[in-house]
């Protein structure tokens, strides 16, 4: 398994999902829906949460590439202690000083950054794209410790192109205000990783009850968020280093950020002239 790149289950499940049987459809969507935990249970718990048959859970596990049920789950508590795995825990893991950081943690990065063309489907990225440059949404974006930054350099970019973006207040009685507010006429862009942040995840799932859309920018363990979002982008963040890594959400931020600023055509270039001139005439 690679360091930058973990194939995780639920990535695996995405992958396959177009060869699977109609049945095997629903025990993979049972685990989408409730994941890890669902897997987590035994084969006959899954059979029965999904309605199908422990036959047709042990048939999704093998095409999956597990032996059985047991791997299977060896597999997703593997996982599990990943996806919590703090800097003190991944400094073993890290690139070796005297092999020279400066050098190996750069092409790790580089690397990590490239592979976000393989792990965010392009189908999910245009319908991301889509919800963002509707002319009728409203836009908000959430964070959590760290990455409520890369929400609000996120809404900073394409307020530029459009009108109606926000990034959701932590201030708990603003909050509380703007959840309010939401509807289906919102899309909530959610950015949550590994060590999960459950304010987080509990904005989105009152977005998803609020009948908004959610896009969620997570790793490839996906954030529990995932279970109430409509779209979900998932990045490498795992690099040889104490720290996972903030660079390829970011440069999801800048592909998203383009494709917006594209996609809105003469309409975001007139927003970004009038954005500069007032601008200019707010320094005078």
């Amino acid at each position: 398994m690679s360091t930058t790149s973990p194939t995780t289950v639920i990535e695996l499940v995405r992958r396959s999902f177009s060869t699977l049987t109609p049945t095997e459809k629903k025990v993979a969507h049972t685990l989408m829906a409730r994941y890890p935990a669902a897997g987590l249970t035994g084969v006959s718990e899954l059979a029965t949460e999904s309605k199908t048959s422990t036959a047709s859970v042990v048939r999704l596990v093998q095409k999956l590439g597990f032996d059985g049920f047991a791997s299977f789950h060896a597999a997703l508590l593997s996982e599990l202690s990943t996806r919590e795995a703090g800097p003190r825990q991944r400094l073993a893991s890290a690139v070796d000083p005297e092999s020279g950081i400066l050098s190996g943690l750069s092409a790790a990065l580089a690397n990590s950054v490239a592979s976000i063309a393989q792990t965010v489907p392009v189908a999910e990225y245009d319908a991301a794209v889509a919800l963002l440059t509707h002319p009728h949404h409203r836009v908000t974006m959430v964070g959590g410790r760290v990455s409520q930054a890369w929400a609000e350099m996120f809404a900073t970019y394409i307020a530029r192109a459009r009108r109606d973006v926000s990034v959701l207040s932590r201030d708990p009685g603003r909050r509380t205000a703007s959840l309010l507010d939401l509807s289906s006429k919102h899309v909530l862009v959610a950015f949550d990783f590994r060590r999960y942040d459950d304010e987080t995840v509990k904005v989105v799932e009152t977005a998803h009850q609020r009948h908004a859309k959610v896009i969620l920018v997570t790793d490839l363990w996906l954030s529990p968020a995932a279970s109430y979002a409509d779209i979900v982008l998932p990045v490498p963040v795992d690099v040889p280093s104490p720290f996972d890594t903030s660079l390829t959400a970011l440069a999801l931020v800048e592909c998203l950020t383009w494709s917006v600023v594209q996609h809105l055509g003469t309409a975001g270039s007139e927003r970004m002239r009038e954005w500069d001139a007032l601008a200019l005439h707010a320094q005078r």
